[in-house]
């Protein structure tokens, strides 16, 4: 959703906040679920911490809503993305 997300680890529930992206930036919400599980499980597997690989979801998801069906145009790249919001370079 686009209020929080909720992760539960051994009991224990945490939310974290989703970036707010501008209504008019949405272009169609089907596949957002699941681009943000593939951007979660990238950087779970590649052993981030939770907050990390949330992180990754979220920005997954903006990537793939703003875009109409599945026609991506470019290489989206968190680590890149991170950068530049974050002011760091990347590795």
């Amino acid at each position: 959703g686009s209020n929080c997300t909720c992760v539960a680890i051994d009991g224990k529930a945490t939310q974290y906040k989703v970036p707010k992206l501008e209504k008019k930036l949405i272009v169609d919400v089907n596949g957002a679920g699941d681009a943000f599980v593939g951007g979660f499980i990238s950087q779970s597997l590649a052993g981030s911490e939770i907050a990390t690989c949330v992180d990754a979801g979220h920005y997954a998801a903006q990537v793939i809503i703003q875009s109409s069906g599945t026609n991506l145009t470019g290489k989206p790249d968190y680590k890149t993305a991170k950068a530049e919001v974050v002011g760091t370079e990347t590795a």
